[in-house]
């Protein structure tokens, strides 16, 4: 009898060992590898527009990973899936690990560890890896075919923050592994819902997990950061027009998913099984059930209303619009994330035409940020390009950022001689008139030039020969935003965006 309870023990002590924890691999497959010149070409046929405007350098191979993530209650787990793309050539031998946050997708296909040619952020992941950081990009829980079944929780901050930091730990656990050095620098981007997990997973970086990360730098474009307040009012406006018509049934649908327990306790008659017949009216609520299943092919949403906030019963219309302790608004003040001191450099990115998620609520975020005490936070105005449109230049916006955050063997740091000092400083930005070049080239060999100017499409308005300080005369540039990139004789390149007023 000792014996077997012995035995018993014995069983049971490695069950326990065995016990899954957050960040844990459940598999990390290659899925191809690149070299630099095939993805450039890559690049210039999908995108159209020189693969140096990206700053492609080096080779890198291409993960699917899965990996365990706290799933909607805090404990319980759910696997969940990313695309991870690492440098081969990289000539410095630690690296940095760099997210990307994808933006609002309904299907399994829309998320970046497919893999596809067509999907732009898987490109963005690779393109991170192609500049010499190790590219990490979440697909957030319940999202995939690879994942854990279940709805998505968007725009819910705790998950969307855990899967990048889970994420970072299986592909610690994977470098551990295969002998692949860490920087120890981590940098967080991501536009749209990934604007909105950049900040949460900063945030709860800084004030959870401080002695295991340290964030370098962060970048988040078109984010929605005071869900209660300034984007409650959009979601709930019945003026605002929008294409995404579907956003605000996916957010509904998300709380009453994430926050089940709650709408039950507080007798709201609101359930995930209930919720689509309950809040929205007929006929739009016929045809949500399909568009919202990540596992539907139906995707069309011109039967929704543009002006989505119609589409919600009356009474819960008004109760939304006028109880400021409505019982979805404390749902979304749970999630609220603009009410923190940032201790990292940290660059608000936004639209100010952006219909989807206001700007105003990036200008009340910065303001909070600095009230709170941050140093180093900023907000850079994409001027007159609508949501969709400011995603493509802020991708190439947060690679320069992060590079030029970037301490390795490439850049200068206490402990180093620099080998050389470039700089391209352009001035005044915003501009209506003129806008100004000063470069330091350092040495003769990295002398620039020349340099190209291009648009918020990325197409070329403009290349000349670069000189010490050029004068370019920008006032029949339509009102927005523009990329200058400048070439020197030995290869180097620097990239700067502007904004014409």
């Amino acid at each position: 009898m000792k014996k077997i309870l012995l035995i018993a023990y014995a069983v049971m002590v490695i069950l326990q060992s065995k016990a899954q924890q957050r960040g844990d691999i459940v598999s990390f497959d290659s899925l191809q590898f690149y070299n630099a010149a095939d993805f450039g070409a890559e690049v210039q046929q999908i995108i159209g527009f020189p693969p140096s405007i990206l700053g492609i350098e080096y080779d890198f191979k291409v993960y699917r990973v899965l990996y365990y993530t706290q799933d909607y209650h805090p404990d319980s787990l759910t696997i969940a899936s990313a695309l991870v793309t690492i440098p081969t050539n990289f000539p410095c031998s630690q690296l940095g690990l760099f997210s990307y946050g994808h933006g609002l997708t309904l299907k399994n296909d829309g998320v970046p560890s497919n893999n596809q040619s067509s999907n732009g952020y898987s490109l963005i992941c690779k393109g991170i890896a192609s500049n010499g950081f190790i590219g990490a990009a979440p697909d957030y829980i319940h999202m995939s075919q690879w994942s854990s079944p279940g709805p998505q929780a968007f725009i819910h901050a705790r998950t969307e923050a855990n899967c990048t930091v889970d994420l970072f730990r299986a592909i610690r656990q994977y470098c551990t592994q295969h002998n692949i050095q860490l920087s120890g620098q981590i940098f967080l981007s991501g536009y749209s819902q990934g604007g909105n997990g950049t900040v949460a997973a900063a945030k709860y970086m800084q004030e959870q997990y401080a002695n295991e990360f340290n964030v370098a730098a962060a970048c988040a474009g078109g984010g929605s950061y005071d869900l209660s307040g300034i984007c409650a009012d959009s979601l709930s406006s019945i003026n605002r027009v929008t294409p995404e018509r579907h956003s605000l049934p996916l957010v509904i649908r998300s709380l009453a998913v994430v926050y089940e327990d709650s709408l039950i306790a507080w007798n709201t008659g609101i359930n995930r099984q209930n919720v689509i017949d309950t809040v929205f009216k007929a006929p739009y609520r016929t045809q949500m059930h399909a568009l919202l299943d990540r596992t539907d092919p139906f995707g069309d949403n011109s039967f929704l209303d543009s002006i989505p906030a119609r589409m919600i019963v009356d009474s819960l219309l008004f109760g939304f619009q006028t109880d400021p302790n409505h019982f979805f608004r404390r749902l979304l003040a749970d999630n609220d994330i603009d009410d923190w001191s940032p201790q990292m450099p940290l660059v608000l990115y936004h639209s100010d035409v952006d219909i989807e998620n206001p700007y105003q609520n990036a200008v009340n975020t910065l303001q909070l940020f600095q009230q709170n005490g941050a140093a180093d936070v900023t907000l850079y105005t994409a001027t007159g390009l609508t949501h969709p449109a400011a995603g493509q230049p802020h991708a190439l916006y947060t690679l320069q950022f992060m590079k030029s955050k970037r301490v390795d063997c490439l850049s200068t740091s206490v402990n180093e001689v620099p080998k050389q000092t470039l700089s391209m400083e352009v001035y005044p930005n915003p501009t209506s008139n003129v806008i100004n070049l000063k470069f330091n080239s350092g040495t003769a060999e990295n002398t620039f030039s020349h340099i190209k100017i291009f648009n918020a499409n990325l197409q070329m308005l403009m290349e000349r020969n670069a000189d010490d300080l050029i004068s370019i005369n920008v006032s029949n540039f339509p009102a927005g935003s523009y990329l200058i990139a400048a070439e020197s004789n030995s290869g180097n390149k620097l990239f700067r965006l502007f904004t014409k007023q």
